[in-house]
């Protein structure tokens, strides 16, 4: 199997001639092949099984083995499917952390003992880069680096041609071609931004290092043979990789060499104030509370509270708990290996057992367009403190609220990236629904900077008018005069809304009749805001009342929460237990959401604001579904029976109705794989290990067969195994990951998951697919040649002479070496293509409709380029440079 050499036929007329037309005369392979393993029995690690299978006509070979080459890619995708269960299971797994309990001034509390209170809360024991990098990454590259393990130590520790080229070919079709699909995965307009900058840089670079490393090893270092301490190197360099990400995602480097740290991204150590007002009746151990929005605060970028009559008018903006305590977090966000499973159903005609869960999109409005120009902001201001070729100006925050008492807005400019040297920005106001000269006077002025000065205070001069009228908004904007110093479109732009305070104002809850949480999150965070005034103290009272979640069932009730609210506070923060409990009965099996209500009410007419009409109760869904996916939940683990009850029904169980003529298609092809993966052990046994460990071990064994495969297949239509390899294997291994990568970038705010995660895979493909077979390879050869050695490269081999007393590890640098140096160059291409994207169109992916279209047909260009050039190469190599 292992080395099969195809015919010196081109590409394209050897697959026409050995398909279309058969083999001639008896049916055996003629001229150098008449003794490869495709013409005889044996030969392959597996393949083939039926006796005298030589003597079959070569074209119906050829078509059955292209036949089960893409059976077995299915098989792989179905068991990669459970695998990567294990792998989430895994990387869920969390452990219980002691935190003490602060008190509003940050001090810990204490009982009636006197003792520190101490909660606990489920911390993650993985990182989220690290196990993107290491136990991910390794879900979506098994068979790649499976396939080169088991070419090596199947083929007797000599190396092949099939391992290595699938590597490459697989970097190849995952950077060029998923990246350019993804552009036209994308209605016109939209963009892709990746967000994780740090760590992207890090694992793109390294990706591009790995396959330089790989060419200079096999062709410049020691040529066509790999010493043990190189394949050390390779193999040492994932946790090398593995640590620098580690440190970034932490941003680490920044606070050892003391640089400037963005606020955001210091270490939330402090949980969100929480202050509760005791009234009769109360029931002890509530786990609800309220966040205390004691004013006047702003919502600044940094989350600090701000003074003189700035106030907390952000509102719909989702807290950001998740970040500071696990077990509070809303939400979760949707990983990659979500939506590779995703994929890998479908592709099995099971969609229903591992479909994800989403929030349906909310209907845009002044709220939600506020939310996100805070985010933008925040982003632009993230990503500005690395630079360091100029400065750039920034509003603090995307929005302020004033009472119009206050005569008054002061809002801040933040200088951040190069701030050595002194600077200036101009800033003026324009009209929204307030008007100047009405609301507020104009302002058009320059602000100067003094070196190393990052903030300073503007002031709009606020008219007050004495009647009661609704909140009002105008701009402030920036605006460039020099050259040293830049603005960015997502943060040079402030709304600034004017409060009437003249009346108490009115309750009303944010977001209402729109709240969706999964049945696994801990936590549902609701926003009431007081709205039209806020001059005046009063209470406002919180209940839960049940509809079809159950208190104490879905969720702990809050049955006397009352919220005192000071002058000046326009926003509390009502936080509801959620609790694990089963669906509820129902009559329509595609119902898997319940609901429960929180009312707002007033405590008593003294001093109390109105309640809202329409905005008074907020409608709170838990979705269910996520809790019968969920790999570490409490119930709803799914044994060996229900398995197996799955693998046998159409869309895993589900109403056959709902299941599409390609689902029952599909279901059939792979009905013998679901089964096999129904007997892997469920992902909850021993945390994810059992089902890691045995889905591995099956993925193996499909893997050599697909080796076989894909070699026999070669040399029946005329293929080298270095171009079945990164043609048929590559992208046969690579369309799952394909279509995942579709689904994430039509559903994720930015690029991370979609081609984020490529350059990883990228570099878990050479680091442990090829370091790891390679150390072992080369070890074995230190000790000394064998027979066998010395027999098959005596007379085939230049460096003969130089290691036949030694022995080594021969890893032939030719068309390896040509094709990984052909690789890196157009990657450097396409990375510097992808980075003037980001800077002119505003993300790697999407755009404008035909900037979109371009760019995909330029990186698809870039994958056909790099297979024509390499398989040119393969077949003529003498016309080519020698490397």
């Amino acid at each position: 199997m292992w080395r099969v050499t195809g015919a010196r036929a081109g590409l394209p007329a050897a697959m026409l001639l050995a398909v279309v037309q058969g083999a001639e005369g008896d049916g055996f392979c003629q001229g150098s092949n008449i003794q490869a393993p495709c013409c005889a029995d044996g030969g392959g690690l597996i393949l083939p099984i039926v006796p005298m299978e030589h003597t079959w006509d070569r074209g119906l070979r050829a078509f059955l083995y292209m036949a089960g080459l893409l059976w077995c890619f299915l098989g792989v995708s179905v068991l990669s499917d459970t695998f990567m269960a294990g792998i989430e299971a895994i990387t869920n797994s969390t452990y219980k952390k002691k935190v003490p309990r602060l008190a509003e001034d940050g001090t810990p509390e204490k009982d009636e003992n006197g003792q520190p209170i101490q909660d606990e809360i489920d911390e993650q024991i993985w990182n989220a880069a690290v196990a993107n990098l290491t136990l991910m990454a390794l879900g979506s590259s098994t068979p790649e680096i499976l396939l080169s393990i088991i070419e090596i130590v199947g083929n007797g520790f000599f190396s092949g041609d099939l391992g290595p080229g699938t590597v490459v070919g697989s970097a190849s079709f995952n950077l060029y071609v998923i990246t350019g699909i993804c552009m036209l995965a994308l209605e016109a307009g939209e963009v892709r931004k990746i967000e994780g900058v740090a760590v992207y840089s890090l694992t793109a670079s390294h990706s591009l290092v790995a396959y330089v490393w790989l060419a200079i090893v096999v062709t410049v270092i020691s040529p066509d043979v790999v010493e043990w301490w190189e394949a050390l190197i390779t193999f040492l360099a994932m946790p090398w990789l593995v640590t620098w990400v580690y440190c970034a995602d932490k941003d680490l480097f920044n606070r050892w060499f003391g640089k400037k740290v963005h606020p955001e991204e210091e270490p939330q150590l402090k949980p969100p104030l929480i202050r509760t007002l005791p009234v009769p009746d109360s029931k002890d151990g509530d786990e609800s509370h309220t966040d205390e929005g004691a004013g006047p605060l702003r919502t600044s970028s940094d989350g600090s509270r701000g003074s003189g009559g700035q106030y907390a008018v952000r509102r719909n903006s989702a807290p950001d708990f998740a970040s500071r305590r696990p077990s509070a977090a809303g939400p979760q966000k949707t990983t990659y290996l979500t939506y590779r499973r995703q994929t890998c159903a479908a592709g099995a005609g099971a969609l229903k057992s591992v479909r994800p869960v989403h929030v349906v999109p909310e209907k845009e409005t002044p709220e939600n367009s506020q939310a996100k120009e805070l985010m933008a902001l925040k982003a632009a201001i993230n990503e500005s403190f690395h630079i360091s070729t100029h400065c750039v100006y920034h509003w603090e925050t995307a929005t302020y609220g004033f009472p119009e008492i206050e005569g008054q807005a002061k809002i801040t400019i933040i200088r951040t990236g190069k701030t050595e040297g002194s600077g200036k920005i101009k800033f003026r106001t324009e009209d929204g629904t307030a008007k100047q000269g009405a609301t507020y006077e104009t302002v058009e002025s320059i602000v100067n900077f003094e070196p190393n000065e990052t903030s300073k205070n503007v002031f709009v001069p606020l008219i007050h008018d004495y009647e009661w009228n609704s909140d009002l908004d105008f701009y402030v904007i920036l605006e460039a005069v020099e050259a040293g110093g830049q603005i960015d479109k997502r943060s040079c732009k402030t709304t600034v809304t004017v409060v009437d305070t003249d009346k108490a104002g009115t309750f009303a809850w944010s977001k209402a009749n729109n709240q969706t949480y999964n049945a696994t999150d801990s936590q549902a965070f609701l926003l009431i805001e007081r709205r039209a005034g806020f001059q005046d103290t009063c209470f406002s009272k919180v209940q839960t009342r049940d509809g079809t979640a159950l208190a104490n069932v879905h969720y702990r009730p809050l049955d006397t929460l009352v919220l005192e609210w000071k002058p000046y506070e326009m926003a509390k923060q009502v936080s509801v237990r959620l609790l694990r409990g089963e669906r509820p009965a129902t009559d329509n099996d595609n119902d898997w959401t319940s609901r429960f209500y929180v009312d707002v009410t007033q405590v008593s007419e003294d001093g109390a604001a109105l309640i809202g009409e329409d905005t008074h109760t907020a409608d709170v869904r838990i979705d269910h579904r996520a809790a019968v996916l969920s790999l570490d939940g409490e119930f709803e683990q799914l044994t060996y029976g229900q398995q197996i009850r799955q693998a046998m029904n159409v869309n895993a169980g589900g109403p056959l109705s709902q299941a599409s003529v390609m689902d029952c298609i599909m279901h059939w092809l792979s009905i013998g794989w679901k089964l096999l993966a129904a007997l892997i052990p469920p992902p909850h046994w021993a945390g994810g290990w059992a089902c890691f460990c045995v889905a591995l071990m099956m993925i193996g064994c499909v893997t050599a067969i697909i080796g076989d495969l894909a070699s026999i297949f070669g040399c029946l239509v005329g293929l080298k195994d270095s171009v079945t390899a990164f043609t048929i294997v590559a992208l046969g291994t690579s369309l799952p990951d394909t279509f995942a990568s579709v689904l994430a970038i039509r559903a994720d705010e930015s690029a991370d998951n979609a081609i984020g995660n490529v350059t990883g895979s990228n570099s878990v493909n050479v680091f442990l697919g090829l370091g790891f077979p390679w150390l072992i390879a080369s070890i074995y050869w230190s000790t000394g040649a064998t027979d066998e050695w010395h027999e098959k490269y005596k007379n085939d081999w230049d460096h003969y002479d130089k290691y036949k007393s030694t022995g080594a590890f021969v890893v032939k640098g030719g068309s390896l070496g040509f094709n990984t140096m052909i690789f890196s160059i157009l990657t450097c291409f396409v990375f510097v293509f992808l980075y003037f994207r980001r800077v002119y169109v505003g993300g790697e992916i999407g755009g404008s409709k035909w900037g979109s279209r371009i760019s995909a047909i330029i990186l698809i260009s870039v994958w056909f380029i790099y297979v024509l050039v390499s398989a040119l190469q393969v077949y003529h190599a003498d016309n080519f440079i020698e490397i």
